[in-house]
């Protein structure tokens, strides 16, 4: 198999053919069966004692929405990061780092991971790149470590960036999807989740409960031993996905500045700035001739896009435009 100039051994590449397959297959949204994917695949290759997927928020903050270490998912979180260490590096130089460059001084010099009493022996980190109008900018990296020497090899670290690559692609393809749905529907109005956005975390969260929920009362009504098991399965998956995707809250936009203005439609913008401007929805009503049950229909969702509950906020969210 030959992938963007490097040929694989049989073996690996149909490790790396299976992996596509599935990454074709995974729906969308389920980013910790994507990012359980490119681990699984990996410890196929080679060992995998420790491993991460990161995406940088900003020049402080890591986004770690996938964590695995010791045969256990760790908690997704976040973590901040300074100007010397192994991610300012990768960032800067958007090129993959091995253990064997330094003997792991850069890798240790920072935040650690996986056993902190053993010094991992062989690691690879690999810049996760995606397109920007000056070219391709270090969106994360993604991480594996082990306590076996000389465990990584020129094709095990080929694989692994190959794997990055194929996972970058299914992320942007998805987005792109999910813009041209959005365009469906012209001027439609559509809820920007985000990690300022408290209603929509709240309802996504509440949303994932819920069906846990069912879930765990169906599998205590089951007399089948087995069944349940299943079922509190799912309900592990389920919860694991809910850390995945509260952490990647973070990697979305604010709704502050024009992305606030950008949630709303035409006639949305329209009513805010009346709102603003200190009009009641009758006369806001009046003057743009729609009825005054549409006026507060349109008022009521500025005040759940704007994270409010009182029209007088509405005036400090536009001041700044």
């Amino acid at each position: 198999m030959t992938a963007e100039g490097a040929r694989f051994s049989l073996a690996v590449a149909r490790a790396l053919e299976t992996a596509d397959f599935s990454i074709r297959h995974v729906a969308p949204g389920n980013h910790r069966k994507l990012y359980n994917l490119v681990r699984v695949t990996m410890s196929t290759i080679a060992p995998v004692d420790s491993f991460y997927l990161a995406f940088l928020r900003d020049e402080h903050m890591l986004v770690i929405p996938y964590l695995y270490d010791g045969h256990e998912r760790e908690h997704a979180g976040f973590q901040t990061y300074g100007p010397n260490g192994l991610t300012a590096w990768i960032k800067k130089n958007a090129r993959t780092y091995r253990y064997g460059s330094d003997g792991g001084r850069l890798l240790h010099r920072g935040h650690t991971f996986g056993d902190h009493e053993r010094l991992s022996r062989d690691a690879v980190v690999v810049p996760l790149l995606e397109s920007s109008p000056d070219g391709q900018r270090v969106a994360g990296l993604a991480s594996m470590l082990t306590y076996q020497p000389d465990a990584y090899g020129d094709e095990a670290v080929r694989a692994f960036e190959w794997l990055a690559r194929r996972t970058m692609r299914a992320l942007a393809r998805e987005r792109e999807d999910a813009h041209e749905l959005a365009g469906l529907a012209s001027g439609a109005s559509r809820t920007v989740l985000t990690h300022g956005s408290v209603p929509g975390v709240v309802e996504m969260v509440s949303h994932a409960l819920n069906a846990m929920t069912v879930r765990i009362t169906a599998a205590l009504h089951r007399p089948d031993d087995d069944a349940a098991v299943r079922a509190l399965r799912e309900v592990l998956e389920q919860c694991e996905q809910l850390q995945t995707d509260i952490a990647e809250l973070l990697l979305a936009p604010t709704t502050e500045g024009g992305d606030l203005l950008a949630t709303l439609t035409p006639r949305e913008r329209e009513i805010a700035g009346l709102v603003a401007d200190g009009l009641t929805n009758e006369q806001i009503a009046a003057r743009l001739v729609i009825s005054e049950k549409t006026t507060k229909t349109h008022v009521t969702r500025i005040l759940r896009k704007f994270g409010v509950r009182q029209r007088s906020a509405v005036a400090a969210k536009l001041r700044p435009f």
